[in-house]
């Protein structure tokens, strides 16, 4: 199933729903080509592009909740440490037993997952929070 980017999604921060945006592009690339049966080479893609991802995306983010004083920064932070460990994990099975339909499934459901939960939950709470200290600086 494809994902399209939501309003709703944003953080409020253009660099951050950028970065997210872009991981959605990525999940459909890969979405697109699993339903093509190319899913295999696709997943080599993915996972170097989800490794430098992490570690980009995740830094920004942290300094961003850092900055406003997010409650939920240790919480967010273990999620980020969790998700950049799975993908490692990933990454060392392709390296070490090539593609197979379930290093595939595996990939696909982690971002599923991820864009699911992560984004939509944890990373809205951020945007709820950004909007809130723009109102307080307002008042």
């Amino acid at each position: 199933m494809k994902v399209e980017w939501q309003e709703y999604l944003s953080v409020g921060v253009e660099e951050i729903d950028r970065q997210h945006k872009l991981l959605i592009e990525k999940y459909n690339a890969f979405f697109t080509a699993y339903s093509e049966g190319r899913a295999t080479e696709e997943v080599i893609r993915l996972l170097g592009f989800l490794e430098e991802y992490v570690m980009l995306h995740f830094a920004d983010e942290e300094r961003l909740q850092q900055r406003i004083g997010f409650p939920d920064y240790q919480k967010h932070r273990q999620q980020h440490q969790e998700l950049a460990r799975r993908v490692a994990e990933l990454k060392e099975r392709l390296e070490s037993q090539g593609t197979d339909p379930g290093l595939v499934a595996s990939t696909g459901l982690l971002l599923t997952g991820w864009l699911i939960e992560h984004i939509s939950v944890m990373d809205r709470a951020i945007g709820r929070f950004v909007r809130e200290v723009k109102d307080r600086g307002n008042q």
